[in-house]
C-alpha cells in the first residue's frame, strides 16, 4: 500500500477527520475511530512506515517517549486500572492497517477486552535446552 492510499497518511494530511490528542513534527496521537473501549487511542508516525520492522530508529525513539506520555494521559483521563500498549507487526500478528501504529487501550479488571494467555500456559515450564536453543537463534539474528 502506498502512502497515497493509506488511511493513516490521509489522517496526517488532514484528508480524513480525526480527534487529535497531540501531534508534533514526528508523530501524532488520536482517538481510534473503532474503539475497543472508551479512551482507546493510537499513536502513529507522520512518515509512512509499514511497521516496527522498517521504522527509522530516531523516529521509534521519539515515539517511545510520546507513547509513555500518551499512556500516562490515558490512564489519568479514563480512571482505568491500567493501559495495554499493543503493536502488531505484519498480518500474521493481526496488523490490519499497514502503517506503524501503537494502541493505547485503557483496561480495568472485568473489562471484556484484555491480553489473554491460553489456558494452562503456566502449567509447565519450557525445557531449558529449548529456551537456550531459541535464545541463540534470536541472538544470532541480531
Amino acid at each position: 500500500m502506498s502512502s497515497e492510499d493509506c488511511i493513516f497518511c490521509k489522517i496526517v494530511r488532514g484528508e480524513v477527520p480525526s480527534s487529535v490528542i497531540f501531534q508534533d513534527d514526528v508523530c501524532m496521537a488520536f482517538m481510534d475511530a473503532f474503539p475497543i473501549i472508551t479512551g482507546h487511542c493510537l499513536l502513529i508516525p507522520k512518515q509512512h512506515f509499514v511497521n516496527i520492522l522498517d521504522v527509522d530508529g530516531d523516529v521509534l525513539a521519539h515515539m517511545s517517549r510520546k507513547l509513555s506520555e500518551l499512556t500516562r494521559a490515558v490512564l489519568k483521563a479514563t480512571g482505568a486500572e491500567g493501559v495495554i500498549n499493543v503493536i502488531a507487526n505484519g498480518e500474521g500478528a493481526g496488523q490490519e492497517i499497514p502503517h506503524l501504529h501503537f494502541h493505547a487501550i485503557p483496561r480495568s479488571k472485568g473489562d471484556p477486552f484484555g491480553f489473554k494467555f491460553p489456558p494452562g500456559y503456566r502449567d509447565s515450564m519450557a525445557p531449558r535446552e529449548e529456551l537456550n536453543r531459541v535464545s541463540k537463534l534470536i541472538s544470532n539474528s541480531i
